[in-house]
């Protein structure tokens, strides 16, 4: 067989004759091609480029016009991108000099210009709802102008035409009851908190963000008050013959920006924009790598025992004249077929999915998809992928097989190895170098961690890190020490094999069936190893994190206090009232009150809507923060802080301001003043004591004190935060009511300290690794019960019991996924111990409950799994030797 020929067809009628082992090693390539397809059909269709982008941006315009508060901007230094922001002002402009809402743009355009406002996203407005009133976005634009199609999702009704007409989100609509079988309304109505009524017309989705509560407004809502310092946008449809790049430069000196369509369709180079991050990269190609590896691993034990099977068919070849080229041709083809099939059944299964479940996704990701741009090198990357998965996963199998004797092979017999095998010393010194790189990673990340601390200025802030050498020698040891595990798993598979004494004898039998076909046990179990590493490493990380922000994390009150903020910053903000502080003391079990506030001169006038507050500031040349705001706070309140209180309490009564830094006063007193007047310019001193290590109590730590009385010997006090010490934690009924009062069900919160994520994740993880632990000791269990088939008849010919093959199965799955799970946790704290570095954590975190149920529970339920699933008798079967 001097050709491809033969080979070739008595590969594909192998496959259809096994077709359940081909369609097996199959849906092991087309799983993870199903996946990484899905994945890039998902991120192109959430992240579109091209027309598909400009008309996601700006509709059916030619151009995007901003007209800034400046009469004339700064040059160009390149040409303008979506990625650009608004030009500066010119040289000599420093302040706005114009209101860009009164400006005409078309006396900027060319004559037949025809322009129309996008709908962006604004402020929030609160409106009534059901029984509270609820916080929603605005969106204001010109919905009807057709230039504006396709920047939003319309799906009933029409968008609003007149200032008091709003179109509004699915999601809003029915939460306010305005749907009645999913119809809007005829007499749909919508009233803010300022009782301000709008006719609702039509239920609208934003591309970005739809499942949120949203209003569409026209531009000329009463809901939006004009700011003279802010730019205002157009699209705008110009004459065919305009030149856009012409009137770009033309409207810089115009103060104007002009971003042609062209621009977004095919951005220019731009001196600023970053490449992409090697380091990204890196890590990504690594991810690949390794999942290739995983199918290479899991297919290879398939392959390896079909051609166990295919021993006295391969025989006939060489003896018929085969060479063993020829074998090994014919098992190589049979793994390019299974890599075909299931990298193209893959890609297409993504095609199906993503297509027909379109509204499922758009969900999930929160985002309206609004065309398809299929990425088809992406998918043709990874099918052939896919395929030469499915070659490599043949070839050590291949090589095996083109090993054999004719006289072996037409025998039946196929060589096991015996012993238990003896460690590679290069595989342990790989090893070995790749868990010292990766500590040593850690320790050059730990000491950049606590640089960049230094230079944060503050020990208690949250600084994470990702320095490229320390994450690259990290990388390259984990790495190193996979392959070292890989390498050396067949082998340590066999030492296992001595301890098969101290178990009973499914166990004895098990390990030393392990250790002989470690053929396929060694590439399962380091499948296994590999998926639980990626679970064990996501659970580090998860726990390190968390550990992180647990350490960060600085309560508003003292734990089980209720904390009521007024002016919370939207429309319908409630400012602070006495009676009704008192209010919602009545209906909770309050022990005490505090109001907290701050202090403005009698003369301060707002600016923009912010009125100037007292802080306290240090001498010129003090380092770290300068300004600490003043706090006016009740003695009492302080004085429940141990040592720290009953100091600030004495000194607050005595009519004196609190500072926490020392280097702050200047002969017993320091220096007030606007905190709009950093340089201190209008200050005047004060009384203060320095009283240093406050409470981690976010107010106290960030503020000087106060007393009330002092405070209104300096100026106004405004009241902005009552907080209240509890006897016991409020009912839900209770929490209810004072909803109900305030209008509000966010005003008020109760202080319970950190609160780590919900603990779905964990389940989430294990479940992740039983099964990708179960597929790996599926596939194991069940070939070497297919394999071992004859040893299993000459068992229950010398007097075994029907249940023992059942016993063996259960033993053999949880020798593997024991063995698999311990070592992934293994390489998994090796990214966990990164994980701690890199974020941070006051110290390693080891997550025992998801390692426990790693290590322990899915290893115990493979093995349960494997027993209930294997029939105790045996069909009578020869043993040919």
């Amino acid at each position: 067989m001097a050709s491809w020929g033969p080979p070739l067809r008595i590969a594909r009628r192998t496959i259809r004759r096994s077709l359940g082992r081909t369609l097996l090693v199959a849906a092991l390539i087309g799983v993870p091609v199903l996946a990484a397809s899905w994945i890039g059909l998902i991120d192109k269709a959430a992240n579109p480029t091209g027309e598909l982008l400009a008309k996601t941006t700006i509709g059916q315009a030619d151009a995007r016009l901003t007209v800034t508060p400046f009469s004339k901007s700064s040059p160009l230094s390149e040409r303008p991108s979506l990625d650009w922001g608004e030009p500066g002002p010119a040289p000599g402009i420093d302040e706005p000099d114009r209101d860009p809402t009164k400006v005409d743009p078309l006396t900027l355009l060319p004559p037949g210009s025809k322009v129309a406002r996008p709908l962006i996203l604004g402020n929030t407005v609160d409106v009534h709802g059901p029984e509270t009133n609820t916080s929603v976005a605005l969106t204001a634009g010109d919905g009807q102008n057709p230039l504006t199609d396709e920047t939003f999702k319309l799906d009933q009704g029409r968008m609003p035409a007149k200032a008091d007409e709003v179109a509004i989100s699915p999601s809003l609509a029915k939460y306010l009851h305005l749907l009645d079988g999913g119809e809007l309304r005829a007499d749909a109505t919508l009233t803010t908190a300022k009782d301000q009524k709008f006719a609702v017309v039509g239920v609208t989705r934003s591309l970005q963000d739809p499942n949120a509560g949203t209003m569409f407004a026209t531009p000329d809502t009463p809901l939006i008050q004009p700011d003279q310092a802010t730019s205002v946008q157009y699209l705008v449809d110009l004459p065919d013959s305009t030149d856009a790049d012409a009137l770009t430069d033309k409207l810089i000196g115009q103060g104007a920006l002009l971003l042609p369509r062209a621009n977004i369709v095919d951005p220019p180079p731009s001196m600023y924009s970053n490449g992409q991050d090697a380091g990204a990269t890196a890590v990504m190609a690594l991810v690949i790598g390794f999942g290739i590896l995983e199918i290479v691993l899991l297919a290879g034990t398939a392959f390896a025992v079909g051609a166990r099977r295919q021993t006295r068919e391969l025989g006939l070849v060489t003896a018929t004249g085969g060479t063993p080229r020829d074998v090994r041709r014919i098992v190589l083809v049979q793994g390019l077929f299974a890599g075909i099939i299931g990298a193209g059944s893959g890609v297409v299964l993504a095609l199906v999915a993503v297509f027909a479940a379109r509204p499922l996704w758009e969900r999930m990701l929160s985002m309206v998809f609004v065309g398809w741009q299929i990425p088809w090198p992406n998918l043709v990357a990874v099918a052939v992928l896919g395929a030469l998965a499915g070659l490599a996963a043949a070839v050590v199998p291949a090589i095996s097989a083109g090993r054999q004797t004719p006289m072996a092979a037409l025998a039946g017999r196929f060589a096991v190895v015996a012993g238990a095998g003896r460690l590679r010393k290069p595989a342990v010194i790989l090893l070995v170098a790749g868990v010292a790189s990766t500590l040593l990673g850690n320790v050059w990340m730990a000491a950049a961690l606590e640089t960049a601390r230094k230079n944060a200025g503050n020990v208690d802030d949250q600084v994470t890190i990702t320095p490229t050498g320390p994450i690259a020698m990290v990388l390259v040891g984990i790495t190193a020490s996979i392959i070292a595990l890989v390498w050396m798993l067949p082998n340590l598979v066999a030492k296992t094999a001595g301890l098969a004494r101290i178990l009973p004898l499914s166990g004895r039998l098990a390990l030393r069936d392990a250790a002989r076909h470690r053929h396929r046990t060694g590439p399962a179990t380091a499948a296994i190893m590999m998926a639980v590493a990626a679970t064990a490493a996501v659970a580090f990380a998860a726990s390190n994190a968390i550990a992180a922000e647990a350490k960060n994390y600085i309560p508003t009150a003292r734990h089980g206090d209720a904390v009521l903020r007024f002016e919370h910053g939207s429309d319908g903000s409630m400012a602070f009232s006495p009676p009704l502080a008192e209010k919602v003391a009545g209906l909770l079990p309050v022990k005490a009150r505090y109001d907290l506030g701050s202090v403005s001169l009698p003369d301060a006038k707002a600016n923009g809507g912010y009125l100037p507050t007292l802080m306290a500031i240090g001498p010129p040349g003090m380092e770290g923060t300068v300004g600490y705001p003043l706090l006016v706070v009740d003695p009492e309140y302080v004085a429940r802080f141990d040592d720290y209180g009953r100091q600030a309490a004495e000194a607050l009564r005595a009519g004196k301001i609190v500072v926490q830094r020392t280097e702050m006063l200047t002969g017993g007193s320091v220096k007030v003043t606007s905190d709009d007047d950093y340089e201190g310019k209008k200050s005047f001193g004060h009384a203060a004591v320095a009283i240093t290590r406050p409470p981690k109590i976010s107010a106290l730590q960030q503020s000087s004190l106060i007393s009330p009385d002092a405070a209104r010997k300096l100026g106004t006090v405004r009241l902005y935060e009552t907080q209240f010490e509890l006897k016991r934690e409020p009912t839900d009924s209770e929490l209810a009511a004072v909803a109900k009062v305030l209008g509000h069900d966010d005003l008020l919160t109760i202080e319970k300290g950190y609160q780590s994520p919900v603990r779905l994740w964990f389940l989430g993880l294990i479940g992740a690794a039983t099964v990708v632990t179960l597929l790996g000791v599926a596939i194991s269990v069940s070939l070497s019960a297919a394999e071992g088939r004859a040893d299993l008849a000459t068992l229950a010919a010398v007097g075994a019991p029907p249940r023992r093959r059942r016993n063996l199965a259960a033993a053999q799955a949880w020798v593997l996924g024991q063995l698999g799970c311990v070592l992934g946790v293994g390489i998994g704290a090796l990214y966990g111990y990164t994980a701690h570095a890199a974020f941070g954590s006051p110290r390693f975190m080891v997550p025992w409950q998801e390692i426990g149920g790693i290590v322990i529970v899915v290893p115990l339920f493979a093995g349960l799994l494997a027993w209930l699933l294997t029939r105790s008798r045996l069909p009578m079967v020869r043993r040919v030797d």
